[in-house]
């Protein structure tokens, strides 16, 4: 009868430790690029998910949809809709995951067996059972280190998320100012084509009146076509850009140019962008560069990561312990037993190991010294190639000045009959060339401030700090 309890109770455990291994079903997710597609094509800036973003990120509902768009929504936008972000969440999620895996206790394990001897006798039963319960006790803290080390890689892995979205950003903002640029070269392509136009009627009612030879009309309409030829390629420009501009925030073309994108004021722009760095000195800019940078964040994690490491191989040096309470049934005797096991580690004490995890630190130490100084070397090609624009617009200003000085005096001698319309229209097409030059600095200006803005890896708006944009891709679901 007692033979009988005992083996009802071992049955009952091993179901009990089948029962224990139930898990969670296979669900197969097969990728269905037919409806990947459909999706891509489906993003719209119309979607309520994205005003509802909108209004999240302070937007009211009366200001939706945008009438005009400019740097900050095409910003959102791209956070809500480019595949190109929900890569690194997805690695984010990962790396989150394994935060959870290292902070997870090891599970005790249950180890059965059974026994029949055909040589049972009398005295003998012929079956024998066992029951092993194996408890592992972890030692010297190893799991809250592992979790540490974890937690470390986890926020380089989320800043990587960031800088992802600021890489975003920084494309969007240098070709929606290419696309500005492009408008304005347009548009002063298209007075220089008027003028030119004024100047080859002139030029043909002189030499039919035998006043001026072919010679010179023919360079006139000369120029004329080259000015004409660059009006159509920046015009067949606009289309491009614009194409850039849809991919960069994760939109179709046909999408994207239902938007329409807030014009450039070029004047406006230039004062608050002197306004905005004509105040910090280069070395306050450093300060700022070598505390916000994304990258220097993330090489700051991966070394506070590394320096867990060492502590976990020291760690590693104490072994862990294993207790195994146990209960046998041998061929009529109950035995009772406790095991102890443990790893003798007397003469490799892990020296191999975290000699292994202290380089790994110099590493991380080395790169980080690596990149402050690259940092600090961009960041002066930075300042000094806007100072130089900035000089080179002071210049182009004067000579503007001088120029319109020149052209009044010009004007005057017109009224007065001194000169013709041949002299003032020439006039007006060197005062042309003096505006696209001066545009063309201006646009180098800004294009100039986009790459200190892009090294330092912060808005140079004051209104735009990091912590705030880091939310706004943490708050998308």
């Amino acid at each position: 009868m007692n033979y009988l309890h005992q083996s009802k109770v071992l049955v009952t455990i091993l179901c009990l430790f089948a029962a224990s291994c139930a898990h969670e079903q296979y669900q197969a997710k097969p990728l269905e690029p037919a409806k990947v597609t459909t999706k891509i094509l489906n993003k719209d800036v119309a979607n309520a998910d994205f005003k509802a973003y909108l209004i999240k990120q302070g937007y009211v509902d009366n200001e939706l949809p945008f009438a005009e768009w400019d740097l900050n929504e095409l910003t959102l936008c791209a956070l809500y809709f480019h595949p190109k972000l929900d890569v690194a969440k997805a690695q984010l999620a990962l790396t989150n995951a394994a935060v959870d895996s290292a902070n997870q206790q090891q599970i005790p394990s249950l180890n059965g067996r059974a026994a029949h001897s055909n040589l049972a006798n009398g005295d003998k039963r012929p079956w024998a059972f066992g029951l092993d319960v194996e408890i592992p006790i972890e030692t010297s803290n190893k799991r809250q280190i592992k979790v540490e080390e974890a937690q470390h890689l986890a926020e380089a892995v989320r800043i990587d998320v960031a800088e992802t979205a600021w890489q975003l950003r920084s494309q969007i903002a240098k070709d929606l100012l290419r696309y500005h640029e492009n408008i304005a070269l347009q548009k002063q392509l298209s007075n220089e084509l008027n003028k030119q136009d004024a100047l080859v009627k002139i030029l043909e009612k002189r030499v039919q009146l035998g006043m001026l030879s072919n010679t010179e009309l023919g360079a006139a309409k000369l120029t004329q076509q080259k000015t004409l030829f660059s009006l159509n390629i920046e015009q067949v420009k606009t289309t491009e850009i614009r194409a850039a501009l849809a991919s960069d925030v994760g939109l179709t073309s046909e999408k994207f140019n239902q938007i329409n994108l807030k014009p450039l004021d070029l004047e406006a722009t230039l004062a608050t962008q002197a306004g905005l760095l004509d105040t910090p000195t280069t070395k306050k800019l450093q300060e700022k560069a070598l505390l916000n940078r994304l990258d220097i964040r993330r090489s700051l994690e991966k070394y506070a990561a590394a320096e867990a490491k060492i502590k976990l191989e020291v760690a590693k040096q104490t072994p862990d312990i294993s207790l195994s309470p146990g209960f046998a049934f041998e061929f009529g005797d109950s035995i009772w037993s406790l095991g102890f096991s443990s790893l003798l580690n007397l003469l490799n004490k892990n020296q191999t190991l975290i000699a292994e995890a202290k380089q790994l630190r110099e590493v991380e130490g080395a790169q980080f010294e690596a990149l402050q100084a690259k940092i600090v070397g961009d960041l002066s090609q930075s300042v000094a190639a806007y100072q130089a624009n900035l000089q080179n617009i002071r210049q182009l200003q004067l000579q503007q000045a001088a120029q319109s000085q020149y052209s009044q005096r010009l004007q005057r001698q017109f009224e007065a009959g001194l000169i013709d319309h041949l002299e003032l229209t020439q006039n007006d097409l060197n005062t042309n060339l003096l505006e696209r030059q001066l545009m063309d600095a201006q646009f180098n200006s800004l294009n100039a401030a986009l790459a200190l803005e892009d090294t330092m890896q912060t808005p140079l708006n004051s209104n735009q700090n990091k912590l705030e944009f880091d939310s706004k891709i943490l708050q998308i679901q």
